[in-house]
């Protein structure tokens, strides 16, 4: 088990910053991912982690040690990676081995962490066979055990998963979540899915043209997003940001204006006066069909497609030259052409900055609406 520390970050290739300026510290036993799309520096923030990379600036420590100028071999980190990189000639037994016979290991403790690994990943009857003969899943779990065998003090996966179809990826996450609490060790994981940071993750760090967006837990960075960024790319459908714009209102509170709905909300203290261009956000299951003469925080409009997921239903709403997804349990009750008025709890209101696209806070205790 290992902590690790990335302290100032930076990564350049010519004039290209493809890290800048990353900070963060994993405790022991942390299950970090490292989320966002494809381009946004996670790979390569992995890689000198890694030690494949060396830092342009600042410093990496495992365990309080700078090992940021020390070669891959001598970090005792082990690397799963995307492609599995597993030798085609050699058997299953033999690929779980070789780092270990590399390391001029004897004999018998290869043969029996080997067994150890085979058994806890269910690869004992495959151990003879070559990685032509086995599924993507099966490969997979050949090197996760690689890796395994050695016993690192933490592990680097970088997209392990994506290379599996849905089913499949659904039940290696599992595993992997039960490997995690059974090796009791640090896990750094790359990944563009969100349901794998999801699901896995005990800390998540959203990464935008090399910088940290927010890191925090699952739960935080669903909740509370820290800009538009990560609220437009968490969840399935995303968040729906709406531009707005805030007016003055009575004592503390002021005015949210969008298409289709005008709701007051009391800032908190530090938001600046001066913002009045804004984003209005709203979680896709936090929107709810109601009557037209609802009272209080509402959207109007026409919806237009309506998706059928079994267990539930998605329909995207035309509110003027905007759109808004509904998430709801099936029957969600709407079909294309309704008009349809759909409420939202102050509470699950989000504001942002629209032109930094930084988070505004505000309380969150219900105040009356109006509706225009």
């Amino acid at each position: 088990m290992a902590a690790i520390e990335l302290d100032g970050i930076v990564r350049r290739f010519g004039d290209t910053t493809a890290v800048a300026e990353v900070s963060l510290t994993t405790e022991r036993n942390e299950f970090l991912v490292l989320l966002g799309p494809s381009g946004c520096g996670k790979t390569t923030l992995l890689r000198m982690i890694a030690g494949l990379l060396e830092p342009s600036e600042g410093r990496i420590l495992v365990d309080g040690q700078d090992v940021t100028t020390l070669p891959p071999r001598e970090r005792d980190l082990a690397m799963v990676f995307q492609n599995y990189a597993l030798y085609p000639h050699l058997t299953v037994e033999r690929n779980l081995g070789f780092g270990l016979s590399v390391r001029k290991t004897g004999k018998q403790e290869i043969r029996r962490r080997v067994e150890e690994v085979a058994e806890l990943l269910d690869l004992g009857h495959l151990l003879r066979r070559r990685p032509k003969e086995l599924s993507g899943g099966q490969r997979q779990r050949v090197a996760l055990g690689r890796a395994m065998v050695r016993e690192p003090r933490a592990f680097l996966m970088d997209e392990p998963l994506s290379n599996l179809d849905a089913k499949l990826r659904a039940g290696t996450r599992t595993r992997l979540i039960s490997l995690h609490r059974r090796l009791d060790t640090t896990f750094v994981y790359v990944t563009h899915d969100q349901i794998d940071a999801m699901t896995m993750a005990t800390k998540v760090a959203v990464l935008n043209q090399g910088r940290i967006e927010q890191f925090g837990t699952p739960v935080e960075i669903y909740d509370e997003p820290a800009s538009a960024f990560v609220a437009g790319f968490m969840g399935a459908p995303p968040m729906n940001l709406l531009p707005a714009e805030l007016g003055a209102g009575y004592d503390d509170e002021v005015v949210v204006r969008a298409p289709g709905v005008e709701v007051a909300l009391p800032l908190r203290a530090g938001a600046d006066p001066g913002i009045r261009d804004v984003l209005l956000g709203v979680r896709p299951e936090h929107l709810v069909p109601v009557p037209a003469d609802h009272d209080g925080p509402v959207l109007r409009g026409r919806v237009d497609i309506v998706e059928n997921l079994g267990n539930e239903e998605i329909a995207q709403i035309e509110i003027g030259d905007l759109r808004v997804n509904v998430r709801g349990s099936r029957p969600i009750r709407l079909g294309p052409g309704d008009i349809t008025t759909l409420a939202v709890r102050p509470e699950h209101i989000h504001l942002f900055a629209r032109q930094s696209g930084r988070r505004l806070s505000w309380e969150s205790a219900p105040v009356p609406a109006l509706v225009s």
